[in-house]
């Protein structure tokens, strides 16, 4: 079936456009839906999941939820641009997909009074990450299928931006037996989560502005407070200071760390006004290299010009 302009077949993305408009969804909902038999459905969900479309649904390990936009279809151009897939995914027609989706009815509110289910607090954690500049911290009590924490689109889109990344998880976190693969992916990543013995509460903070935490019995709130915050990026300091690393992710010569793709930090040095000459010097290459790296995320990004390549990857989340 023929590529829908953000990158998927339209198939995938009729069932992505369907799981937006609810929290979760069941196979058996969303094929009576859509008007699909359920392995169709099915084999059309796995596609969204292993494209970071889609995730297990927090509250219902049955039914599953679509990981927002901004996250997303970034992570998707990305990989697309890695791998050289054709057709790529359009810049244009993804940002408009965000755009759409950004002015439709919030299904999250940012309140206080801890309305709104465990999906609701991914859903507005991925728009909050979307937008972090600087920092994301990750205090982890336990394992959570389907939870924020261990979303590698969430990773993959703080890394791309260059935002420090942190995770400390409670040392009961690794009796899932999901967890140590994704704990080494992490590591791959360069970003290994460190180990206390019990970690307080569950949060989300972004660079130490505003903070998710969540409490199994009251939901979640957003933090902003002073007061409230201060305290809580202190904790979050002292138990990174206090984690250990994990031994079983210890260094593998045979297995190098992930680097960062070369045109996503071009891109990035593009975006903040860097000459061709002053990024192949920060990046120890040619500045033949960069250019050609410029001008292939020129094609990708169906850019006229280098700075419209950067304002462009800016605008849609890719860097």
């Amino acid at each position: 079936m023929a590529e829908s302009g953000i990158g998927l077949d339209g198939r995938s993305e009729l069932l992505y456009r369907k799981l937006l408009l609810r929290t979760s969804w069941r196979t058996q909902e969303l094929a009576q839906a859509l008007g699909w038999p359920t392995d169709e459905v099915a084999q059309a969900m796995e596609i969204l999941r292993a494209e970071g479309l889609a995730s297990v649904s927090e509250d219902d390990r049955t039914a599953f939820r679509a990981v927002e936009p901004c996250i997303a279809l970034p992570t998707l151009l990305a990989r697309s641009m890695r791998e050289g897939r054709s057709p790529q995914p359009r810049p244009v027609e993804i940002d408009r997909f965000i755009a759409l989706h950004e002015r439709a009815a919030e299904r999250v509110r940012e309140s206080a009074d801890g309305s709104g289910d465990r999906n609701d607090t991914s859903t507005m954690v991925e728009r909050m990450v979307a937008k972090a500049e600087r920092d994301v911290v990750f205090l982890v009590p336990d394992h959570t299928e389907g939870g924020f924490e261990f979303s590698r689109p969430i990773v993959d889109m703080a890394l791309r931006r260059g935002v420090r990344l942190r995770a400390v998880w409670s040392s009961s976190v690794f009796q899932a037996p999901s967890v140590m693969a994704y704990a080494r992916w992490l590591a791959q990543q360069d970003v290994p989560p460190r180990t206390v013995g019990t970690v307080p509460l569950r949060a989300m903070i972004m660079d130490g502005a505003v903070a998710v935490v969540i409490d199994e019995s009251e939901g979640s709130r957003v933090v902003r407070s002073a007061t409230e915050l201060e305290p809580l990026c202190a904790l979050a300091e002292r138990l990174w200071e206090r984690g250990a690393a994990v031994r079983q992710l210890g260094r593998n010569p045979g297995v190098p760390t992930t680097r960062r793709p070369r045109t996503e930090i071009v891109l990035r040095l593009l975006a903040e006004g860097l000459t061709d000459d002053a990024i192949a010097r920060r990046l120890g290459c040619s500045v033949r290299t960069v250019r050609n790296d410029v001008a292939s995320a020129m094609v990708a990004l169906d850019a006229r010009s280098r700075f419209q390549a950067g304002a462009r990857a800016m605008q849609v989340g890719l860097i």
